[in-house]
């Protein structure tokens, strides 16, 4: 396997940090040379359990929030030498083999690859949704789309070097957006995005958003703000969406969001 840096933001609720990480050591219960487990504690009082050997905890005084640990993992990777950063939210639950299956899609030219999961983008969704996490079977299939949701993401480190950091200017809340603004980036500079069905999560949604009492208009806000001063009326297109995405309001995306309709309902069998 690739050298990893895998980066847990986390921002209270330390018993879905817990549950996260039991779900990776369940495979790895020694973490292996290859990977450095960080739990990046934006709170500040996130306490390790005595059974997470290895895990670190960093704090770096601030919240960084989701954007900020992004680029904060890139660094740390550059430094490092590692060939991979995966970002992965802490209200999230996962199939078993989750980390292999993710990192082993980061080939070639692949710049982002994503986990399929039961959330938000439709073309990320897996084709098969388990009762839960644990219980899902993972299938031999990578999808190319134009873009990736961030909740739990893996960057080639090559590819982040050739495309840079997240724009925290764009993007200077949570980060809402980035995901997709990196992701057209990086296929610009001619880097593929891909969804794997080898990896799975099950998200919670909003649970650090709520806390920190952030909206989902809020959200949309800064996706809407960002996207349109960076790629003017040209990023939904670029994306794969129509001109009715993102309506006010919203709960997830919908089969009208997109330009192709029918190829998403092909991705999803």
């Amino acid at each position: 396997m690739r050298r990893t840096l895998l980066a847990v933001p986390a921002y209270g609720s330390p018993e879905l940090t817990d549950a996260v990480l039991r779900d990776l050591l369940r495979d790895d219960p020694l973490l292996p040379a290859w990977l450095r487990l960080v739990v990046v504690d934006n709170q500040g009082d996130y306490v390790l359990p005595g059974w997470a050997a290895g895990v670190e905890v960093v704090r770096t005084g601030e919240n960084l929030r989701w954007i900020g640990t992004a680029n904060w993992a890139f660094a740390q990777a550059q430094a490092e030498g590692d060939e991979v950063v995966v970002l992965l939210n802490n209200d999230t639950r996962l199939s078993r083999g989750f980390l292999r299956g993710l990192v082993g899609a980061v080939e070639g030219d692949v710049a982002i690859a994503a986990a399929c999961y039961d959330d938000f983008w439709l073309h990320q969704r897996a084709s098969r949704v388990p009762a839960d996490a644990e219980a899902y079977v993972p299938r031999d299939s990578v999808r190319d789309v134009a873009f990736c949701d961030g909740t739990a993401i893996a960057f080639a480190v090559k590819a982040v070097v050739a495309v840079g950091p997240m724009d925290t200017a764009a993007f200077p809340q949570h980060g809402y957006g980035a995901d997709v603004d990196w992701a057209l980036r990086a296929r610009r500079a001619g880097w593929r995005c891909v969804v794997t069905e080898q990896a799975y999560v099950h998200h919670l949604r909003r649970v650090t958003m709520t806390r920190v009492g952030r909206t989902s208009e809020d959200n949309r806000a800064e996706i809407l703000t960002g996207l349109d001063a960076l790629w003017g009326d040209t990023w939904r297109a670029l994306a794969g969406l129509g001109p009715g995405a993102f309506p006010a309001h919203n709960t997830g995306s919908a089969i009208d969001w997109y330009a192709d309709p029918e190829s998403v309902r092909a991705l999803l069998g």
